[in-house]
């Protein structure tokens, strides 16, 4: 039996010519005019990929993306957008590629036989940005009004935040989707320092690597003066030196990230002031995971269904005493550390749900409001060692979220060395 496509629009014309394209592919078209359709469809089974137009009224499109994550197994979406308007949403919602209208038949005909010859069940995860906090919301309307232009974007947040999920998403979402997307640590020096050769040419490098695509420079502020100034020779010129000396244009998108004010390195003549000019044409900040508590349970479940699928597991959740106790922890290392920590507590787990015995210590006991708690030694005695290390982490949390995730400034805040810091983060929190 051939598979099936299922195609979601209202626009007849474009329905046909979507249905053509499918039977020459050897597939077999099934046409919804309505999202409510389409969602009926989808619960009968038997769909292998879902192709729909993300231009439906009230934004159905978007509701037909999430009934085809939630199937089991999984059915992959293609979403049709024109301008890009609802990519973010299709994207956070679980679309596997975004195809910009008017719609080019090769393109779209190699995306149709790529997934469909994968089992239909393909889904991106690159630009998946998890939560409804307010602050979120605001993150994600930035993205929305910035997607379709080339303005250089600057993340800002602390480590751990998501700075670089949300630059993927930046790019989905963006018409330069289809080109490569480009992560280039910025905080090792040798690979800057070939940015220009000995006679202060840009050269090619990753940066003619990156044509017709995005660039995501992480850790920008870590540059030294030397590397910034020649980064800024680079992207000013607008140009890359190929391989034989001939010149081309940088054509690719500079999203940054930082996790400190790059304006204060400004003015203290730590960074660029050009360069902080050319990156900041569009800021977007990345707000803490403690100040956003409420997304907690979603990103769990997020990571469990994620690392369930990968690695076989089949972990049915997080016990309430578990989820309680997350929602209770200060997560210095945000958004990662609780990647992190969920994917070995999944692994851990098997088949059984995840229960607070299976948390490391830190994070089993009580959590004690330590302002109003006594000073006595309660009467039913206290395990110390725990206490301490539950104290020790609310005070690293709070040191970092102070210096912005400066590993430096908090260490000094805490009379500790940047070393002694930084392997309590990675044995408590990472490990």
């Amino acid at each position: 039996m051939p598979k099936q496509v299922l195609i979601v629009d209202d626009d007849p014309a474009l329905g046909a010519e979507l249905a053509r394209l499918v039977r020459t592919l050897d597939r077999e078209p099934v046409t919804c005019a309505t999202a409510a359709e389409a969602i009926a469809r989808l619960g009968e089974g038997e769909i292998d990929l879902c192709l729909v137009d993300l231009d439906l009224p009230a934004a159905e499109g978007t509701a037909v993306v999430l009934k085809a994550r939630a199937c089991r197994p999984p059915v992959a979406a293609l979403a049709l957008t024109a301008c890009g308007a609802g990519a973010v949403e299709a994207l956070r919602a679980g679309a596997a590629e975004i195809i910009a209208k008017p719609l080019s038949p090769t393109r779209l005909t190699a995306l149709l036989r790529r997934h469909t010859d994968d089992g239909g069940h393909r889904r991106s995860s690159g630009g998946a940005v998890i939560g409804d906090h307010p602050s979120i919301r605001v993150a994600l309307e930035r993205v929305d009004q910035l997607a379709g232009t080339d303005l250089p974007v600057l993340l800002r947040g602390e480590p751990g935040t998501g700075k670089e999920t949300m630059a993927r998403l930046i790019h989905l979402a963006s018409a330069r989707r289809d080109g490569p997307f480009l992560a280039v640590n910025l905080a090792a020096v040798p690979q800057m320092l070939r940015l220009v050769d000995e006679r202060e040419r840009p050269r090619a490098d990753w940066l003619a690597a990156a044509l017709g695509g995005t660039i995501f420079l992480e850790a920008i502020d870590e540059l030294p003066p030397e590397a910034q100034r020649k980064l800024l020779l680079a992207l000013r010129a607008g140009v890359v030196a190929s391989a034989d000396g001939a010149s081309a244009p940088l054509e690719a998108r500079i999203v940054a990230a930082t996790a400190r004010d790059l304006g204060e390195l400004v003015a203290a003549g730590r960074f660029e002031a050009e360069l902080h000019a050319l990156l900041a044409k569009a800021t977007i900040e990345l707000p803490p995971l403690r100040e956003r508590r409420e997304d907690i349970p979603a990103l769990v479940e997020h990571f469990r269904r994620q690392v369930n699928a990968r690695e076989g597991r089949r972990v049915p959740g997080f016990a309430l005493d578990v989820m309680h106790r997350f929602s209770q922890h200060g997560w210095p290392g945000n958004v990662r550390e609780l990647e992190y920590l969920c994917e070995r507590l999944v692994l851990m787990a098997g088949t059984r749900m995840v229960v607070m015995k299976d948390l490391p210590s830190h994070l089993r006991i009580q959590v004690i409001d330590f302002e109003r708690a006594t000073r006595r030694l309660p009467a039913t005695g206290v395990d110390l060692r725990e206490l301490l290390t539950e104290l020790e982490d609310r005070f690293i949390a709070e040191a970092l979220a102070r210096t912005g995730g400066n590993r430096n400034r908090a260490a000094d805040l805490l009379g500790l060395n940047r070393t002694t810091l930084v392997e309590k983060l990675r044995r408590r929190f990472v490990a």
